[in-house]
C-alpha cells in the first residue's frame, strides 16, 4: 500500500504527515497504532518490518483497517534491519523516506533478561542509533517518540526520577544495561533531535479484559498458585516488603497516545509506572484471595529462593525464572511527576493493581496454553 498523504516540502501540519513505526507487530505497536491513528487519522505511516514478519504484520495492518476504515490505504511496509545502519534498505529508499517523514515512533527491541549481551548491543544499542541517525537526515521532522523502560535503572536502591539516568548503577542483566546505553545515545542527541521518552514498567494485560500476548512478569506467580492443591497455601517470594510495579497495557497506550499529542513535550522523559504499586507480599496475597486460596504465610530469604531456582528440576517445577525473583526483591521506586503533570485533568491514571488482577487472573484461567516466556519483544 502505499500513502495519500500530500505534505509540502518546507512545512507539514502536526495533524498530517507520515509516521515511521518500528516494533511492529509487537505487543504494544499493535494497540498503540490504532490509539494513535484514532487521534490523528490524517497521519500516514510506514511500518519497518523484519522480512520474516512482514506477512503477519501486513495481516494484523489489514485487520486495522478493517475495524477502522480511516486507516485503510494510509500505510505501506519498508522491510527492513534496524540493526543496519541504513536500516535495511537502499540509498535510494532512505533518501525517499527521509523526505517525507515527519515523526518516528521506535518500539523495537529485545524485551529477555536473558539475552545474550552481542544481541541486546546490536538490536537496542545499534539500532537506536541508526534509528537516530535516520531521525537526523528528516528534513520535516517534527518529532521522534523514543520506548525506553523503568529498569535503565539498574541496581539502583530507592527513589528513582524522570531526570534519572546515570547515578552509578548496575545491572541485573544485558537488557537492562543495553536499554539504559540506548537511552544515553538518545539524551545525547535530543538537542539535535526532538524527542519524547517512555519508560513503561512491567506491562502486563489490558485492564478491563485481560488480553495479552503473552505471560510473563507477575503472570509466573499467578500460575504457580494455580498449581498449587487448594490449601496448601505459597511460600512468599523474597522479603515481600518490595513494591512490584506492574501497568497495563491500555494505560501504556492511552498515556503514551496523549503525551504525544501534545505541543512542548520534547526533551522530557514520562515514567509509565503506578504510583501506587503493591508491595510483592500484598500482591501475592491478593492473587490467593483471588484463587480462593490460603495466603502466603512466610516468605523465603531471596537467596535461598535464588540458589534453589538455580537448579533445573527446581526451576521446571515452579515455573519461575530466577530473574523475576530479583525484580521482586529490588527496592526501587519510580516516580512519575512529569506523567501526572502531563495527564493531569484527562481522565488518563494508572488504575489500582486490585481492580484489574482479578481480570488477568480470569484471563490465563480462559487461555492456559499462551506462551509463558522470561521476555518478549516490545
Amino acid at each position: 500500500m502505499t500513502s495519500t498523504t500530500d505534505e509540502s516540502a518546507t512545512e507539514v501540519r502536526p495533524d498530517r504527515g507520515t509516521v515511521l513505526f518500528t516494533g511492529f507487530p509487537g505487543f504494544l505497536g499493535r494497540r498503540l497504532v490504532r490509539r494513535f491513528h484514532a487521534r490523528r487519522p490524517g497521519l500516514s505511516w510506514v511500518f519497518l518490518v523484519e522480512e520474516r514478519l512482514r506477512e503477519r504484520a501486513e495481516a494484523d495492518l489489514a485487520a486495522i483497517g478493517e475495524e477502522l476504515p480511516s486507516f485503510a490505504g494510509r500505510w505501506e511496509t519498508a522491510p527492513g534491519d534496524v540493526t543496519d545502519p541504513r536500516l535495511g534498505w537502499s540509498g535510494d529508499r532512505w533518501a525517499e523516506l527521509a523526505g517525507r517523514v515527519t515523526e518516528v515512533w521506535h518500539l523495537a527491541a529485545v524485551y529477555d533478561l536473558a539475552v545474550p549481551e552481542q544481541i541486546a548491543r546490536r538490536v537496542n544499542v545499534d539500532g537506536t542509533r541508526h534509528v537516530l541517525d535516520f531521525c537526523a537526515g528528516c528534513a520535516l521532522l517534527r518529532r521522534l517518540c523514543y520506548v525506553s523502560t523503568c529498569y535503565v535503572s539498574g541496581d539502583h536502591v530507592g527513589r528513582w526520577t524522570e531526570d534519572d539516568l546515570e547515578m552509578g548503577q548496575g545491572f541485573k542483566n544485558h537488557y537492562e544495561a543495553t536499554k539504559h546505553a540506548a537511552e544515553v545515545e538518545v539524551r545525547e542527541r535530543w538537542d539535535e533531535i526532538p524527542t519524547v521518552i517512555f519508560r513503561p514498567a512491567v506491562v502486563v494485560g489490558d485492564s478491563r479484559t485481560g488480553e495479552t500476548d503473552k505471560y510473563d512478569g507477575p503472570y509466573y506467580f499467578i500460575r504457580l498458585m494455580m498449581r498449587m492443591p487448594r490449601l496448601l497455601p505459597m511460600t512468599g517470594i523474597g522479603r515481600g516488603e518490595v513494591r512490584f510495579n506492574m501497568v497495563p497495557v491500555d494505560f501504556v497506550v492511552e498515556a503514551m497516545a496523549e503525551i504525544a499529542s501534545r505541543d512542548g513535550v520534547e526533551g522530557k522523559a514520562f515514567q509509565l509506572a503506578d504510583p501506587g504499586a503493591l508491595r510483592v507480599r500484598d500482591l501475592l496475597a491478593l492473587i490467593s484471595r483471588t484463587l480462593g486460596k490460603p495466603e502466603p504465610p512466610f516468605p523465603l530469604p531471596p537467596a535461598l529462593l535464588e540458589g534453589a531456582l538455580a537448579l533445573g528440576p527446581v526451576r521446571r517445577a515452579m515455573g519461575i525464572p530466577r530473574e523475576t525473583v530479583r525484580y521482586a526483591n529490588h527496592d526501587v521506586r519510580y516516580d512519575v511527576q512529569n506523567t501526572l503533570d502531563a495527564l493531569e485533568g484527562t481522565g488518563v491514571e494508572c488504575p489500582p493493581a486490585e481492580g484489574y488482577l482479578p481480570v488477568l487472573v480470569d484471563y490465563i484461567r480462559r487461555h492456559p496454553h499462551k506462551e509463558f516466556l522470561v521476555g518478549r519483544e516490545v
